[in-house]
This record gives structure tokens, sequence and C-alpha cells, in this order.
């Protein structure tokens, strides 16, 4: 080998190994201190494309479980409304009954105008049966109180915004003229159209897909609604005087209900009484139809949830893969970086000292 001073070769060669060295060493640095092995699109393009991807994944599916959860304590809070609704239906039978019962005075002194009457007059309900009266006006009032201030997050669940029933065929009562002293009633069907409201619809997919939403309707719980049957029966008891079962012109718990359309429902003698028991059952099976959906909605949710946690813990364990740092190897890659950087820099000292070689020669 040829003994030059203008060229250093081998310091040339082992700075490039220095510099080399350098670099790996600051790459495994930025990796462990970071906790990623794909820090820039340079480290991995294609890893970082599908890693980035991945992300959006995780962050709907995790975005997608809330939703469920929030759906599932709506429904929760829903079903609890519904539950006192309930217990007040069956009140209202237990009421019903007991009304329906001739050991209760329709007026003072007898059962004179044992009849279908006017919901709320004292002149010819009785004491006994007003009292009974009078606690079914108030519950139909919290009826109402509740389906128009149930809320979820000020969603109104119960006043028929979530309702997406549409018209429905109810029974009507028509009496003809030569009848009506009799009491016969004629029974016609007809439909009556209902203003439809529209689903609460649940984000609980990582897609806009319909597969990935689910709609939740509830029915609303206003009496004029929920005795929607009761408030078309009515008949006449002669020739001038008509009355509704359900008090629709003559209803005494209209005033104290804050559904402008509220009703209440004539148990003010027996045959009334018996009547309302019969169609307030038909209603109580109603509720208790749409709290087994809601129920029934509450346990797939749950259901959801595990599965969007499951996918979500799967994708990031993938992500993480592709991501994240090795630490275990990349401290190995990088005590090994040092070590040639530490031997590169003694090389390059060696390289150095070369040239002076030359100078014995010129003595």
């Amino acid at each position: 080998m040829s003994m030059v001073v203008r060229t250093n070769t081998m310091a040339l060669n082992a700075n490039n190994a220095l510099n080399k060295n350098n670099s790996t060493v600051a790459g495994n640095l930025e990796k462990l201190s970071t906790g990623f092995k794909i820090n820039r699109a340079a480290d991995d393009a294609s890893g970082l494309a599908i890693s980035e991807k991945m992300k959006a994944q995780i962050k709907a599916l995790d975005t997608a479980s809330k939703n469920a959860e929030d759906g599932a304590s709506l429904i929760k809070t829903a079903e609890g409304y519904m539950g006192e609704v309930h217990d007040m239906l069956n009140r209202i039978v237990e009421l019903a009954e007991k009304s329906a019962n001739g050991t209760y005075e329709t007026v003072d002194g007898g059962t004179k105008n044992e009849n279908f009457t006017k919901a709320g007059d004292a002149s010819t309900t009785g004491v006994d049966r007003q009292a009974l009266q009078d606690e079914v006006n108030q519950l139909t009032a919290e009826i109402d109180r509740i389906a128009t201030t149930a809320n979820f997050n000020e969603l109104k669940l119960f006043n028929g915004d979530m309702d997406t029933s549409a018209a429905r065929t109810i029974a009507k009562v028509e009496v003809a003229a030569a009848d009506k002293k009799a009491g016969a009633i004629e029974v016609a069907e007809t439909t009556i159209a209902k203003k439809e409201g529209s689903a609460l619809t649940l984000q609980i997919g990582e897609t806009s897909g319909a597969a990935d939403k689910l709609g939740i309707s509830l029915k609303s719980l206003k009496t004029n609604d929920l005795f929607a049957d009761l408030k078309a029966t009515s008949v006449y008891v002669d020739d001038t005087k008509k009355v509704g079962l359900t008090g629709d012109n003559y209803s005494g718990g209209k005033g104290v209900s804050t559904n402008t359309e509220g009703l209440t429902l004539n148990i003010s003698n027996q045959n009334a009484a018996s009547v309302v028991a019969e169609k307030v059952r038909d209603v109580i099976n109603n509720v208790s139809s749409q709290r087994a959906s809601l129920g029934a909605m509450e346990n797939r949710l749950d259901y959801t949830i595990n599965n969007l946690t499951t996918a979500s813990e799967n994708i990031t364990d993938a992500n993480s893969r592709i991501r994240d740092t090795d630490m275990a190897k990349t401290m190995m890659q990088y005590t090994q970086g040092n070590t040639l950087t530490q031997a590169a820099q003694a090389m390059l000292a060696q390289a150095n000292q070369a040239p002076s070689q030359v100078l014995q020669l010129l003595q």
C-alpha cells in the first residue's frame, strides 16, 4: 500500500463507519425514548399507513362502545319511568274493581241512577265512589306529568317525539236514535290518524352503514294515547245526554294534568268501572310489551358493547405489533451500535496517525 499524505483513505473509511453507527445509535435512542419503532413515514412507509388506518378503526370502535353504553343508560332510565306508570295502572285497575262492586253507594241513601254517569259528578256518584274517582283523577294526571316531563339529557322520552307507530284503528261507538234510551251500543271500526315521531338512532358500529345503527322507538304514555280505545267508547243515557267513559267532555282529572289533552277514567258507577278495569288491563299489556322490548334491546346492547370492546382490543394488539418498539430487541441493537461507534472512533484516531509515518522517510 502506497504511503500518501494528500488523501487519508483509512481515515475516510473510519469516519464513514462512525457516521453510520452514530445514525443507528440515534435511531435506536429515538425508538427507546418514544416507545414507537415507526416515528416517521421514512421508518416504514407501508407500516405507517396500515397503523394509521387501524388507529382510526380503534377510535371508531371505542366511540361506538361509549355510544352503546349511553343508549343502554337511556333505556334503563325509560324503563324506570315505565315501571312507575305500570304501578299506577295496576292501582287504577284495583280502584276500578272496587268501584265495580255493588257495596259502594252511588248516591246518598241508595243506588239510584246507577248507570253511565259523568266522571267526577258527586251529585250522582256518591261519597264512596267519588273518593275512588278522585284518586283515579290524580293517578291519570301523574301519568301525564311523567309522559310530558320524563327525559334523558333533555330528550323527551314519552311525549310522542320518539313514537313511530303509524295511524291506528280503534273502536268507535255509535248509537241509533231509537236505541238511546235502551242503552244499546253499536260498535264500528274507525282509523284515527296519529302524528308520527322519529326514532332515536344510536351509532353502535365503526361504519356509517345501516347495520351499525340502532333505532329506539318509545310510544307516547300520555293518557289520550294510552286510553285511546276508551276515549272512543260512549253511550247515551237518554235522548239528550251523551256521556263518555273516559270523561272526554267531562274529565275531572283534566284540570290537574300537564297534558292539555289529558284524560281521566270514569269509575263513578259499576258499569263504567267494569269497562275501565277491563280496558286498563289491555293498556297494561301494551306497556308491558314495550318494557319487554326495551329490556331485550338493553340485553342486545350489552352484547354489542362486549363485541366492540373485544374487537378494539384485538385490533389494538395488531397495531401494537406494527407500531410499538420491542424494547429488548432495540436495546440490544443500541448496545451493539454504541460499541461499534466507540470502535470506529478509536480506529479513526489510529487512521489519523498513519500519515505521520511518512516523516520517518524524510529524516
